[in-house]
């Protein structure tokens, strides 16, 4: 298989025939498998490393912007669905995984554009934007999505699938943390249940407007600033929000381990405040010390952090 054909392909210029004839190739052997992957690892290294690529900004690029001091490597897997490979459209998928203290700017095949928050995976299909647009997601994200009212495009979650033909809008829904939350900035999104098929959805939200998801009870409201989005900028903002929230968003955004031996510590006290990511964790905890009383005990080097 020519070297010129396979960029092509992660392109996305390919035509149909040529998809099928490299899916058929990469199908035949292990040895051919392996070529594919390693090419395109290639590929995307070419675009981080070139500047002239950052400048020209080709679609399918992500810009990584560090968050702490210790460097990180963002994941980048191609997943090949052998089983299937008679349907094309299935056969590959990239996945962007964001490790903790990073953050990350992307442009997706059909001209959208997002960012990505720390600890956050995204999930999209080779073909995305030829006949559907959908993205899987599992943390955080911001979305700029390039209209086409022909295409929509989905955000799927663990519990809530959000629908759009072009808007702005964030969507922070961790896997296992049972909540979901959509902030509305410009146009309209529908948030439909997993479980249902495309129909009535759970609501509709307009500029200005936010949709959350706690244990199953659902909430709207007018959104008060934008400051939820501070991240994008790497400044963490919490709004009256109960401490062990606040522990639970650092100790993802970090990637520590916090365990708070004494509950007491947690009653009665709401937190409000902007931090910058750069900061660190333990400056986050000694500027709560001043305001609210609990000892710590932190190892960095297990990333682990008892409270008191």
């Amino acid at each position: 298989m020519k070297t010129e054909l396979l960029h092509k392909y992660f392109r996305g210029e390919t035509t149909e025939k040529e998809e099928n004839q490299i899916v058929e190739w990469t199908e035949s052997s292990a040895e051919n498998k392996e070529r594919f992957l390693k090419e395109r690892m290639l590929f995307d290294v070419t675009l981080f490393s070139d500047d002239s690529n950052i400048q020209q900004k080709p679609k399918g690029h992500l810009y990584l912007y560090p968050l702490l001091a210790i460097a990180a490597m963002v994941a980048i897997v191609f997943v090949m669905d052998l089983p299937h490979m008679h349907k094309p459209k299935q056969q590959l998928s990239q996945t962007i995984r964001i490790p903790a203290g990073q953050r990350a700017q992307m442009d997706l095949p059909d001209g959208s554009v997002v960012w990505l928050n720390s600890q956050t995976t995204l999930t999209y299909d080779e073909n995305f934007g030829k006949k559907d647009r959908k993205v899987m997601l599992d943390g955080e994200a911001y979305f700029e999505v390039a209209h086409n009212k022909e295409i929509p495009f989905y955000v799927q979650t663990e519990n809530i699938k959000v629908q759009v033909t072009g808007t702005k809008f964030d969507v922070c829904s961790y896997k296992g943390s049972n909540s979901f939350i959509a902030r509305l900035i410009e146009g309209s999104i529908n948030l439909l249940a997993n479980d249902t098929k495309e129909g009535k959805p759970i609501t509709s939200l307009t500029k200005g407007k936010y949709f959350s998801m706690e244990n199953g009870k659902y909430q709207t409201g007018e959104m008060n600033s934008n400051n939820a989005l501070a991240w994008i900028q790497g400044i963490y903002y919490f709004d009256d929000v109960p401490f062990k929230e606040l522990l639970d968003k650092i100790a993802l955004y970090y990637n520590y381990k916090i365990t708070v031996k004494n509950p007491k510590v947690l009653e009665n006290y709401r937190c409000t405040g902007k931090f910058k990511d750069l900061d660190g964790i333990e400056h986050i905890l000694k500027v709560i010390q001043k305001d609210h009383p609990f000892t710590y005990n932190i190892d960095n080097e297990h990333n682990k952090i008892t409270i008191e």
